[in-house]
């Protein structure tokens, strides 16, 4: 660590720069994800989407895994409602194979490597960037389906608060506050929101020992601050703090019902804003980020602290031909040592090289990375896309990439337990290597002003893919392979919008020619928007086809088939005034019963070791329910 502080304070002394956006660039023109430094989309070459603050504030309620399901080449699942564990398929891909980053940050679990998406508030959210596909050379281990950064609320000019208030089904209460303002050289922001529900009953079930409302509540704050100097430079901070509170439900309990957990997620990060020379930017940021869960389990709480120490410095030169892009970046990732992992930290040091390339109608990238990790050792990644411009409206485009995941602590270290024979059973394999993946994908993509089309074809195979044995132990034993197309497009008919995506994929073991559970070979989203004076009013039709659940034939007969679904919604904004509007939503229409995930087989039984009888159940999901919101905004 004393190294750490050591090159941080060096380097703040000596190169504190940031990649600057080309001011001739509006916001809304820019990304930033796909190459780590900021770029015209039109020029982008991976398959990325880009989620507003316009469509997050009329999403309501509605989690952020509600609105990252309406997303092209996303599957969602979730244990029971809101504030219950939930993740998330990019292409098919695992969980784990996803790199969340809240301000350019980590915020993953260290213990599993998954996030905790049901504890992140939709309200302190500003913009969300998703890259799909390998992307490891630019951002190290995890990143083999792709990259979600999510972007609070950062200060603007003048000053403008807001407030907004909300209420539905289910006893759901919203209420969110801020303030956003500043001049030429200060901005500064700072939000609070809170969100109250009843929620229903975890499980699908009438027995009375899971048949409560497992409810859930959230209060959080994040705020930004940033200074500039002049032009050239500028020191800016950020940082969200989100708590939880959470009811669910435990197949295993036999009387005690009132399973709880709270949790804490944070991040805090300082960027030091310079440009060297007039071609030489760079950024360089320090930031920690926690994650704390707690588990009550009738008798004690549980903690399970996870802390990420992390800096990153990037480099942005720019040459006679394209630019080049320099950087490190280091991880440092502890937990409580309480837990009893064999070991309780490790750290990770990133070298990345990359080229940027966007002249006329050609645009390339290529990326190199090396990981250096005290757990596994050196690991290296890279990739190369080219796009061509066609004319103005198409573009086509092919990107290459390797990517990997690092063995979690869980997968390493976690301790074995002695059973009632007295027989030490482990649970963890320290000897496991990190899943490497090679993916290829191509697209094709059309946008004349406001109408967008795209297709994307892609392929991801995975050696040394990491899967748990008939003992619980995880073995490098398998492949796997995610190969399908996306459809995803928007066009304006008058005062119509017609909007959507589909996804055709497959997602298998492809060793034993298994389907991977909870991945449907078949979903999408269609949406109709109709804009008229001072309304905006839509439906949305969410779909997905059938998949297999997880199914332990000592406990159930297997497979275990999760019906597909179909459930209607419908979104209504009314412009009260230019500083007030009202947001309205009525989600699953039709009340359609469906489930995005078993616990067990729902209907079945067996006798467990103990002579007690168990039981499987669906999670359940909202039936028809109302949202009102009501926003002031002076403008």
């Amino acid at each position: 660590m004393k190294k750490i502080t050591l090159l941080s304070a060096c380097l703040s002394q000596i190169f504190i720069t940031h990649a600057i956006a080309d001011t001739t660039l509006k916001t809304s023109d820019v990304f930033v994800t796909a190459t780590r430094t900021p770029i015209n989309k039109k020029n982008v070459i991976a398959d990325t989407t880009t989620i507003t603050e316009e469509e997050i504030e009329r999403a309501g309620s509605s989690s952020l895994t509600d609105l990252l399901q309406r997303q092209p080449g996303i599957e969602i699942y979730n244990s029971g409602g809101q504030g219950k564990v939930a993740s998330l398929h990019i292409r098919g891909s695992e969980s784990d194979h996803v790199v969340v980053l809240i301000d350019g940050l980590r915020v993953n679990q260290v213990t599993s490597g998954l996030t905790a998406f049901e504890n992140i508030p939709l309200s302190q959210i500003e913009k969300i960037e998703i890259v799909r596909g390998a992307s490891s050379s630019l951002y190290g281990a995890g990143a083999i389906g792709g990259v979600i950064q999510i972007f609070t609320k950062k200060g603007v000019s003048g000053f403008k608060p807001y407030a907004a208030i909300g209420y539905g089904r289910y006893d759901t209460k919203t209420a969110q506050a801020g303030i956003r303002a500043g001049n030429d050289s200060t901005n500064y922001a700072i939000n609070i929101s809170s969100l109250s529900t009843d929620g229903f009953s975890a499980y699908k079930t009438n027995n009375p020992i899971f048949n409560d409302k497992d409810g859930y509540d959230n209060l959080s704050l994040s705020g930004s601050i940033n200074h500039k100097f002049n032009q050239d430079n500028s020191i800016s901070l950020n940082f969200i703090k989100s708590n939880g509170n959470n009811k669910y439900d435990n197949r295993l309990a036999t009387s005690f019902i009132d399973y709880r957990n709270k949790m804490d997620t944070q991040a805090t990060g300082i960027n030091f804003n310079n440009k060297v020379t007039n071609n030489w930017q760079s950024d360089l940021k320090i930031g920690q980020s926690i994650y704390e869960y707690n588990n009550y389990n009738g008798a004690s709480w549980t903690p399970n602290i996870s802390k990420q120490n992390q800096l990153y410095w990037l480099n942005n030169i720019t040459l006679p031909a394209g630019s080049l892009l320099l950087g490190y970046d280091f991880n440092r990732e502890t937990i409580n040592k309480s837990l009893g992992y064999d070991k309780s930290e490790r750290n990770n040091s990133g070298y990345i090289a990359g080229y940027l390339f966007n002249r006329d109608n050609h645009n390339l990238q290529l990326n190199y990375r090396v990981d250096d990790n005290s757990a596994y050792g050196k690991f290296n990644t890279g990739n190369i896309g080219y796009g061509y411009n066609i004319n103005n409206q198409w573009n086509i485009s092919s990107l290459y990439g390797t990517a990997f995941r690092a063995p979690n602590f869980m997968d390493l270290y976690f301790p074995g337990y002695i059973d009632l024979l007295g027989t030490f059973n482990p649970a963890s394999n320290p000897n496991l290597k990190p899943e490497e993946s090679k993916n290829i994908e191509a697209n094709l993509r059309y946008q004349k002003d406001v109408d967008k089309f795209s297709v994307t074809v892609f392929q991801n195979k995975i050696d040394n893919f990491i899967q748990l044995d008939s003992r619980s132990i995880p073995q490098n034993t398998e492949k796997a392979k995610f190969e399908g197309i996306t459809f995803s497009g928007s066009t304006f008919i008058d005062h119509f919008q017609v909007y959507g995506n589909v996804t055709f994929q497959s997602a298998k073991n492809d060793v034993t020619n298994q389907n991977l559970t909870r991945r449907s070979q078949q979903y999408g989203n269609l949406g109709l928007n109709y804009y008229s004076g001072q309304w905006n009013m839509g439906t949305e039709i969410n779909a997905s086809g059938s998949k297999n659940d997880f199914c332990d034939p000592g406990e159930f007969s297997c497979p275990i088939k999760i019906p597909g679904y179909a459930f209607v919604n419908l979104v209504a904004d009314y412009k009260i005034n230019n500083d007030m509007k009202l947001n309205l939503r009525l989600n699953n229409l039709l009340n359609k019963d469906y489930s995005l995930a078993y616990d067990g087989k729902p209907g079945s039984s067996y006798v467990g070791w103990d002579g007690n009888t168990y039981s499987g159940y669906a999670y359940q999901t909202p039936g028809t329910s109302f949202f009102v919101n009501l926003r002031y905004e002076p403008q």
